[in-house]
């Protein structure tokens, strides 16, 4: 008879095993290792599928248009997205061209402008219609601080968003090229902004300068979530505080708290976000535009103290994109050197302005488009400006008659100008004509 053995235990196995197959038994720490990397591993799969799904499907329609705050750019796209108006002229520039546009038409319609939604030239757009057959209608994209790879990115946006204009004006100053307060295009307000509307695969080598802003924008093409974070956040934020109004509504009060008590206790919190009314041009008179001259050698010291070759060459690189896209668009580009005053050259490198001028010079002959040199020191005078590069409401109105004149004398532009006007005319007066219909 076949006595069975006695059952081993499951720890003398292991130390039989152990003993005879050493190379076979892992320790506890080798296993613990194996169950991390199994786990990171199924983790990390996981992500990537769900990341393809959602890259591929976009199951979640986000709203491109919202942000995080409402700076200039946000209310420049904010009327455009909204506007049924037929813009047939763009307005490109820094606040050069702004304030220029806004001090004019405040006091030529005589009245506060609000500069949040008033994005136009009305005193420009007389002018067309006085001196060019058809109707015009002005859109400007001009902001604060605009560099032309804004500009490029904005003139993207408005054809993307709205309307293809049929003429671009941009006017141009040293400060856009060689601006020291701007370290790269992508730290600016509208690039913040507007590149969530526009694609910009095209030149993203030029606007990121270091590697991890490279990096950064690598992300936000290639990981889904990444990419959508700002939108998640938003709409966890939306729900949150609605959330919280209904749990908790605000108590009512004589004096309820506004963005105006925000900024002035916190002055640093969202300073590019503006508010309607936060930004204003009213009607001046001649006594009171004087008197308000402002010194802003100091602040343009700091902008021309140390010109960088590499963000002269890139925002010339830019304006050499907003060409190239023009001409895409069969969009007529008009370039236009800003009146500033002397004072203000003199703060440049030698040479500086006059470098600038023949760039421009050199551009429109390559491209075949017409650059106008405005800044006429004869003409210009000390009562024309803000401070030294800011035109008043009253050199806003010569400079605006100067670009309608030097349209005018042009042949070529002119007369693709005065096409424009016709071409809006006619599809107004076909516009009119089915409203009557339909009634």
């Amino acid at each position: 008879m076949t006595t069975a053995a006695p059952p081993v235990h499951s720890d003398a196995a292991e130390k039989t095993v152990a003993t005879i197959h050493p190379e076979l038994v892992s320790s506890p720490s080798e296993v613990r290792k194996y169950k991390f990397r199994s786990k990171f591993l199924l983790a990390m799969a996981i992500f990537v599928a769900f990341n393809a799904t959602m890259t591929f499907l976009q199951p979640i329609h986000f709203d491109p248009y919202k942000f995080n705050y409402k700076g200039w750019a946000w209310w420049t796209f904010n009327e455009l997205r909204h506007t049924k108006r037929i813009s047939n002229v763009a307005l490109l520039g820094s606040s050069t061209m702004v304030s220029a546009a806004a001090g004019c038409d405040a006091n030529y319609l005589n009245k506060g402008l609000d500069l949040t939604n008033h994005h136009q030239s009305v005193y420009l757009e007389d002018q067309f219609k006085k001196n060019f057959p058809g109707d015009y209608h002005t859109f400007s994209l001009a902001a604060p601080g605009q560099m032309p790879s804004d500009a490029y990115i904005s003139l993207k946006g408005m054809v993307a968003s709205a309307t293809r204009p049929d003429v671009v004006i941009y006017g141009l100053a040293p400060r856009d090229f060689v601006d020291s307060t701007l370290s790269a295009p992508g730290d600016t307000d509208a690039f913040k902004y507007v590149t969530r509307l526009v694609n910009i695969d095209e030149v993203a080598q030029r606007v990121f300068r270091n590697p991890f802003g490279k990096l950064d924008w690598l992300l936000q093409r290639t990981v889904y979530l990444y990419g959508y974070a700002l939108d998640v956040r938003l709409v966890l934020d939306e729900n949150g505080t609605r959330f919280l109004n209904a749990v908790l509504p605000r108590p009512w009060t004589k004096t309820p708290f506004t963005w105006w008590d925000r900024n002035r206790l916190l002055p640093n919190y969202l300073p590019a976000e503006i508010h309607p009314e936060a930004v204003m041009a009213g009607p001046i008179d001649r006594k009171t535009a004087d008197a308000k001259f402002t010194d802003n050698t100091f602040e343009y010291l700091t902008r021309y103290n140390h010109p960088d070759k590499h963000t002269y060459k890139t925002q010339m690189f830019f304006l050499n994109k907003i060409a190239e896209f023009c001409r895409k668009e069969r969009m007529e580009l008009i370039i236009v050197n800003m009146p500033i005053m002397l004072d203000n050259i003199r703060l440049l490198k030698p040479g500086g302005y006059m470098g600038y001028l023949q760039a421009l010079k050199e551009f429109g002959i390559v491209h075949n488009i017409a650059v106008y040199d405005l800044n006429d020191f004869a003409r210009y005078s000390r009562a024309d400006f803000h401070d030294s590069v800011h035109l008043n409401a009253f050199g806003g109105q010569k400079f605006l008659d100067d670009v309608t004149n030097a349209i005018h004398r042009d042949p070529r532009v002119g007369a693709i100008v005065g096409i424009s006007g016709e071409t809006l005319a006619r599809h107004k007066e076909l516009a009119s004509r089915k409203a009557l219909q339909v009634f």
